[in-house]
């Protein structure tokens, strides 16, 4: 019996120390969870390393860490995203999808002025579902088919989700999201969809205002009671 606890004491001891070993000399654990920010114009993804508390935001292999959220369908099949679905957009341009945001969990009416003048501004075909719902008009291989606002962001997510498998070899699946404070819950559960597609877990949906205040650890500073949060885009500033 005591020969039997020795044994089971010793393997203990012989963790601890290969635990303490690798924390201190290993590879560090590869992230298991990322943040990611589904731009309308940009999207990027962070993870969290908690071997050294670092959150690292991912570059892809352009060295680009803000990825134009632009989504190309090619005439052979081959679909491009970010910087490569930019520099074909010129030729490709009714097969070249962006703004895809805009549209997501948005029901729109055919009739609609201003549906009408977005619409015509945009190079590619947009169509409405029995619903309401924005469908992208594509062709591939001489075939046009409709595409939902969801799938192109979840290919942009995808390619995302596959930047951090080539920079740290991690299939990440677990994912926060954050979204406009203005979207209501109908935009932000297709936002979660669009996660889905992804093959991927929403942990979390938070609003980019509240993102903004937690990366620069405003919530854990003494005193402050009302922040100002500055969003600088493309088209709009907004302030919170």
């Amino acid at each position: 019996m005591s020969t039997t606890f020795t044994l089971i004491g010793i393997s203990a001891i012989a963790v601890s120390l290969l635990g303490y070993y690798f924390q201190k000399y290993g590879p560090p654990p590869p992230p298991k969870i990322a943040g990611i920010d589904l731009g309308t114009t940009y999207s990027s993804i962070a993870v969290f390393l908690p071997a050294s508390g670092q959150t690292i935001v991912i570059e892809d292999k352009l060295g680009k860490k803000s990825i134009p959220s632009v989504v190309g369908f090619l005439g052979n099949g081959e679909i491009v995203v970010g910087t490569k679905a930019v520099e074909q957009q010129e030729t490709n341009p009714s097969n070249t999808i962006y703004d895809a945001k805009r549209f997501i969990g948005k029901r729109f009416e055919e009739n609609n002025p201003q549906f009408q003048m977005d619409r015509n501004r945009y190079p590619f075909t947009i169509k409405l579902d029995s619903e309401g719902f924005a469908l992208f008009e594509i062709e591939e291989k001489g075939v046009k088919r409709l595409i939902r606002p969801e799938e192109i962001g979840s290919i942009i997510i995808s390619y995302l989700q596959k930047m951090v498998l080539e920079f740290y070899g991690a299939n990440i699946k677990e994912v926060v999201i954050s979204v406009p404070t203005e979207f209501d819950q109908m935009q932000r559960t297709y936002t979660n969809k669009t996660v889905d597609l992804a093959g991927m877990n929403v942990r979390r949906i938070i609003s980019e205002p509240t993102a903004a205040a937690l990366a620069y650890g405003l919530h854990e500073k003494k005193g402050v009671e009302y922040i100002l949060v500055v969003d600088i885009g493309i088209i709009f500033i907004k302030f919170y």
